[in-house]
């Protein structure tokens, strides 16, 4: 054969790889050009549009925002923690705090400085330049805490664009001052940290991880090199197809390469094991890659039928990933895993894995009854609901602010409260309204106390708000003005009930108002989480039992195959409550993955059972690699419990793993007893096997 022939001949066996390698280059291009990143709560917002004006989303939440910052002429802002060596009501102690002001004030795109040196009336409880904290009234405590060592300072930026970056370089120009910084731009800005960790800390994390189990299992390097790198492969493809159509990554799209690379590499793992187990490897193990694929994209999928769109994407994503994935699989991976198999030795390791008998599946049956119905009885008990704190661990410093906020000012969060008259203007007489309304807000144990300057006439503050900008905050016009309403944790816990209290409290007056504020927006996230998840759950199911039915064509087997999913989709609830989990936006995705995963071992044993007829063998022929798999997902997503400030990824990991865990255990227990019934009995001996 002659070079040329050679050559052609090693171009046309490797064409696939050619192709692949071509297209790697051209998507690494499109995602250096067009890569976006997006951390804005907002982004769980049913409605929410990457790049759109946030007041296009049809919520009554965020149209109040969006109401009372145009009527406010609210800008960005940045509340700062100030830990004072020296308590406030020490003499001497505000002369730092003035030092500390003024630097504030001097730097760039800061447009005003809110603290207790420059609020209205403030300085009648100055003495010796120290704070009388005793006498304070209600509208200043949350800017002294109750100790005298935290100074609150609100600083209003002036910007015309992106906030993120503005805040980002007012903290850099803070470091080494005693401080703990807190606003919406700064959490963004730790996400967006947290983010890049996740897009490639981890990918590469759990490659390693992952490729080691592999090599074990297959014996072969190559192999396994080539099981991780098909969907590292796929990952890339996916992302530049999203950037390529405009896509914005969120928090829960910036995971989609760490879901592949766990979930993808499945797939050449399970070629790689069968092509010692026949000639025509292809066609033997293509069909049940391919419906496992579906299925795992099934219960992904389900996500396009919730409201909340960061969801949809992800669930689009990772479904278009994983079709990526198959087809690699049986294209470069054909190609490369075929290679791999001739250049090495050692056949894969079966882990000693075998039926373990009748008894043992009946054993471990009844363990997972048990704890399958008090997960229904813990179900009831679990908590819906996110808030900020929840994004982060413990040791972060936002965590660190909001812990600083609760025991020492007493208070978690701000709503606000706008009282707006329909006719003529706030009068002297309006006075009593407002302090009657503070006193009774004030009353209730979910309110830490209301921010309203009452040292003057109202009248006067309207008159003075023209000349002093820091009445703006509270001043809009003559005829509409502001109370900032603190909360307790209590009261940040149940918004609904705080909003019940100002309803109440309200009736009593003619003024219209209305009530805005972060918790509001939270609180709108929160409503469609229990909804997404119990709509994700019951259309993964559907869709994965239609599939089931589809391809083996028997409603009986069919409910057998699926119910290690419905253990583990089930006890999903039950792990939420042993570690204390609440119900949000990231465990309430793992009941889909979970179902999306699981269901492939299933297929994988089903398929093989019906081409054998013998329980024993299947579990010998499969079980290997469903094991080699389970434990490639479980120590994957366990990576994401190392480092890292973001504890989302954490709870995502750790439900994930004990899913997985249930269902494989299920899958080479149980499913085989459920399948084969009597069988077993006459197949005991077979493969040197004795029926326990």
């Amino acid at each position: 054969m002659s070079i040329i022939q050679r050559f052609f001949d090693i171009i046309y066996r490797y064409k696939f790889t050619i192709i692949g390698s071509l297209l790697l280059v051209l998507s690494i291009l499109v995602i250096l050009h067009n890569a976006k990143i997006e951390t804005r709560i907002e982004t769980f917002l049913p409605g929410y549009k990457p790049g759109r004006p946030i007041e296009e989303i049809d919520d009554p939440a965020v149209q109040n925002m969006v109401r009372m910052a145009l009527k406010f002429g609210d800008s960005a802002n940045v509340s700062i923690l100030y830990n004072s060596r020296v308590p406030l009501d020490h003499a001497g102690a505000l002369e730092r705090l003035r030092t500390f002001q003024k630097k504030l004030e001097g730097l760039k795109d800061v447009r005003l400085v809110i603290s207790i040196l420059n609020y209205p009336g403030a300085d009648a409880y100055f003495e010796n330049d120290a704070v009388d904290i005793r006498k304070l009234p209600s509208e200043l405590r949350n800017f002294v805490s109750e100790d005298g060592h935290y100074a609150m300072f609100l600083v209003v930026l002036s910007v015309s664009k992106q906030v993120e970056p503005v805040v980002r370089r007012l903290t850099d120009s803070l470091k080494g001052e005693p401080i703990l910084v807190l606003s919406e731009p700064s959490v963004n800005n730790k996400l967006f940290d947290e983010l890049k960790r996740s897009m490639f800390f981890y990918p590469v994390l759990m490659f390693l991880v992952i490729l080691s189990l592999f090599f074990y299992q297959t014996q072969s390097l190559r192999a396994a090199w080539v099981s991780l790198f098909i969907p590292v492969l796929s990952s890339i493809y996916t992302y530049a197809l999203y950037f390529f159509f405009g896509g914005v990554l969120n928090v829960l799209t910036s995971m989609t390469a760490s879901f592949l690379i766990i979930i993808g590499s499945a797939y050449p793992l399970h070629y790689y094991n069968a092509i010692f187990r026949t000639e025509d490897v292809r066609k033997h193990i293509s069909i049940p890659i391919f419906f496992s694929m579906l299925t795992t994209a099934v219960g992904f999928m389900s996500f396009l039928f919730v409201k909340i769109p960061a969801f949809k994407e992800f669930g689009l994503l990772v479904s278009i990933g994983l079709f990526l994935d198959f087809l690699l699989t049986i294209t470069i991976g054909h190609e490369l895993l075929g290679r791999a198999k001739r250049k090495t030795i050692r056949t894969p390791k079966s882990f000693g894995i075998r039926y373990f008998g009748n008894k043992t599946a009946i054993v471990i049956l009844i363990i997972l009854v048990f704890f399958t119905v008090l997960s229904v009885y813990y179900l009831p008990k679990l908590k819906v609901g996110f808030n900020t704190m929840d994004y982060f661990s413990e040791k972060s410093d936002i965590r660190k602010a909001y812990k600083v906020l609760e025991e020492k000012f007493g208070m978690k969060e701000s709503i606000y409260l706008v009282l707006e008259k329909e006719s003529g203007v706030f009068l002297p007489f309006d006075d009593k309204n407002i302090d009657s309304i503070i006193k009774d807000l004030s009353d209730h144990p979910e309110v830490a106390s209301v921010d309203f300057p009452r040292s003057v006439s109202t009248t006067a503050l309207i008159f003075a708000s023209r000349t002093q900008p820091v009445l703006r905050r509270y001043i809009a016009d003559g005829r509409t003005i502001r109370l900032s309403i603190n909360l307790t944790p209590t009261g940040a816990e149940d918004i609904d009930k705080v909003t019940e209290i100002i309803n109440k409290t309200m009736q009593k007056f003619s003024y219209k108002y209305y009530v805005s504020g972060t918790p509001y927006i939270m609180k709108a996230i929160n409503d469609s989480i229990l909804s997404s998840q119990i709509q994700s759950i019951v259309v993964a199911l559907i869709l994965v039992f239609v599939m089931l039915i589809i391809v083996f064509r028997d409603l009986a087997e069919s409910v057998k195959l699926i119910s290690p999913v419905l253990f583990a989709t089930i006890l999903n609830f039950f792990y939420m409550s042993v570690f204390g989990m609440k119900l949000e936006i990231s465990t309430a995705i793992t009941s889909s993955i979970i179902i999306g995963l699981a269901i492939d071992y299933s297929i994988h044993l089903g398929h093989d059972y019906n081409k054998t007829g013998n329980v024993f063998t299947s579990i010998k022929n499969v079980g290997p690699a469903i094991v080699g798999n389970a434990l490639g997902i479980i120590f994957g997503f366990l990576t994401l419990l190392i480092g890292g400030e973001l504890v989302l990824f954490k709870r995502i990991s750790i439900l994930v793993s004990l899913g997985i865990f249930t269902a494989a255990l299920l899958t080479l227990t149980v499913l085989p007893f459920m399948l084969s019934f009597q069988k077993v009995k006459k197949l005991r001996r077979i493969g040197g096997m004795e029926d326990e």
